[in-house]
């Protein structure tokens, strides 16, 4: 349901309009006449909780980062809960948050923090410009069932989940049905939404927070998040290892996600929970402290490499080897090709070439991890390298 407003010309989700206008609004005036109990405010904030732990175990971490793996109920459960926070089907909010990942800070991410605080928190839900968004891989959702399902009934459970539940538990619980709807409901969803948002907002404000990993993106840790979005505050360790499923390490970095997964593992509902080892996560921050991005111990020196002809490059790959070429270097990237953060497809389709232009693309800007990793792969120089030699090697391509 979109519209043109005349001046300035915007492109408007009126129903994202109504939503983050329209709600607070009812909840104001509502609660001139309706008294908030306390058992209504307890089953509010139990539902506030449980949406926070759906966005960020579910959608996020499970579902747009594949961080882990989760039995077929609790996926159902995740899914269910996570349609009752109107962020939109699992489908729909990967797609902007990968997007977000892939490109931030540039014209392609949803949320770009260079156009200030109030576009990353609300502009860009209500400008919903899908359009100028960059090109993600939404394969494996696509092919997922219980996303389809949640996709395909999402204003059904949505309706159901947010509204219906609520004040059917106030009104048989206690008798407050009133109180149910208004604040159970509306200004719930309200709380949950704002929260959920400030990540975006607040975790990117340059006069915000910390970047003890990496300072390629605007991404910053704000622990004090961590009490509002079951986790979610250290942003800037997320955008630097965004596969992991935690996101707090320490006991002042209060991850309820992650323990809850941790949980479920022992439970027999999680497995295949994906970690970055502590050695590279102090690698990559003192790196990070030191700006010394070129230091990778555990590479092989350049003058150690030994050469490689293209045509053998190229038969390699032919032959099932996943290797690339950037600037005349040519990485094996068989272990990371299907855990790269902007998909596979990504990789895949510069295997056998020079991805040059795709690694420095204008549009993304690898973190000093990636750049660590990816020295970390070296393995041959090609013979003769010329730059003017591959056409893929001076155009900017997708990046990866």
């Amino acid at each position: 349901m979109k519209s043109t407003l005349g001046w300035p010309r915007r492109e408007v989700n009126w129903l994202h309009v109504v939503v983050q206008i329209g709600f607070p609004i009812i909840t104001c005036i509502g609660a001139q006449y309706v008294t908030l109990s306390a058992n209504t405010a307890m089953m509010a904030l139990a539902h506030h909780v449980l949406g926070g732990i759906s966005i960020t175990a579910g959608y996020h971490r499970l579902w747009a980062h594949r961080s882990y793996r989760a039995s077929l109920g609790l996926q159902y459960f995740l899914a269910v809960v996570g349609a009752g926070q109107w962020q939109l089907s699992i489908l729909r909010w990967a797609r902007h948050h990968r997007a977000h990942h892939s490109y931030t800070d540039t014209d392609r991410d949803p949320y770009d923090a260079r156009k200030g605080f109030f576009h990353t928190h609300l502009g860009w839900v209500i400008e919903y410009k899908e359009s100028s968004w960059g090109v993600v891989d939404l394969s494996d959702l696509q092919t997922d069932p219980v996303v389809q399902w949640q996709n395909r009934y999402y204003w059904v459970i949505t309706v159901l989940v947010s509204m219906v539940l609520p004040t059917a538990l106030a009104h048989y619980g206690w008798g407050d049905w009133q109180g149910g709807l208004l604040y159970g409901s509306f200004g719930r969803v309200v709380l949950t939404l704002h929260t959920t948002f400030l990540i975006n907002s607040l975790a990117h404000a340059t006069w915000a927070g910390t970047q003890p990993y990496s300072t390629t993106s605007s991404a910053r840790n704000v622990p004090i998040l961590d009490l509002f979005t079951a986790g979610e505050g250290n942003h800037n360790f997320h955008h630097t290892f965004p596969t992991d499923y935690r996101n707090g390490l320490h006991w002042f970095e209060p991850d309820i996600s992650r323990h809850l997964i941790a949980l479920w593992a022992k439970l027999g509902l999680a497995s295949h929970l994906l970690t970055v080892g502590a050695e590279e996560i102090e690698r990559v921050r003192l790196q990070s402290r030191s700006s010394s991005t070129h230091t990778v111990h555990s590479a092989l020196p350049y003058e150690s490499l030994p050469a490689m002809s293209w045509d053998k490059y190229v038969d390699l790959v032919y032959h099932g080897r996943s290797l690339v070429s950037i600037e005349g270097v040519i990485y094996d990237v068989a272990d990371f090709v299907n855990t790269h953060p902007g998909g596979a497809h990504l990789i895949q389709k510069v295997l056998g070439e020079d991805a040059t232009g795709s690694f420095y693309s204008a549009i993304h800007s690898h973190s000093e991890r990636a750049e660590a990793q990816l020295a970390a792969r070296r393995i041959a120089y090609v013979k003769r390298w010329n730059r003017d030699n591959f056409d893929t090697a001076s155009k900017i391509g997708a990046p990866w």
